[in-house]
């Protein structure tokens, strides 16, 4: 998986010939077709592994503050920011993402409302930022998302700030 996500910077998941995986993976076909029915079924593999890493970021477990979880985040998506260039270009793929998150905050915060905004709003700047090839680093990236997440959505507040 990490030598199909390193082909990935080069080339498209198209272009990429299970041939050309097994070479630069040196292992054999039969190897490769004995985890993975087809070059789907690879992608398939890397997204649920790396899918499953964006999410464990949001266990209580790993929740030692949102500071350290948003940094974290961030650069997790830099470093994985091929496979994130791909499903950030795909409303599909944002769709399920925010979705998975949204089922991860619900168990946090016992809000679904809040839960779904919470997990479209950052899913939603996270594509826009990885959409725009990370004009601005990670750590930049976690300050701006933590001010938006920090913010007071509130009518009265933004009322009271007109005044």
């Amino acid at each position: 998986m990490e030598v199909y996500l390193q082909l990935l910077t080069k080339t498209t998941h198209g272009a990429l010939s299970i041939k050309e995986i097994t070479v630069a993976a040196n292992v054999s076909r039969t190897t490769f077709y004995h985890y993975f029915a087809d070059k789907d079924a690879l992608w398939g593999a890397v997204k649920e592994k790396i899918y499953a890493l964006f999410l464990s970021y949001y266990e209580s477990a790993n929740r030692t503050s949102d500071r350290i979880v948003t940094f974290t985040l961030c650069e997790h998506i830099f470093k994985y920011r091929t496979f994130y260039e791909r499903v950030f270009h795909d409303a599909y793929e944002i769709q399920q993402l925010s979705n998975l998150l949204a089922e991860k905050l619900y168990v946090t915060f016992q809000d679904k409302d809040y839960a779904t905004f919470a997990s479209y709003g950052t899913i939603g700047y996270l594509s826009i930022w990885v959409q725009q090839y990370f004009i601005i680093s990670p750590q930049e990236a976690g300050e701006r998302l933590l001010k938006i997440g920090g913010t007071n959505w509130s009518f009265e507040n933004f009322t009271a700030s007109l005044l």
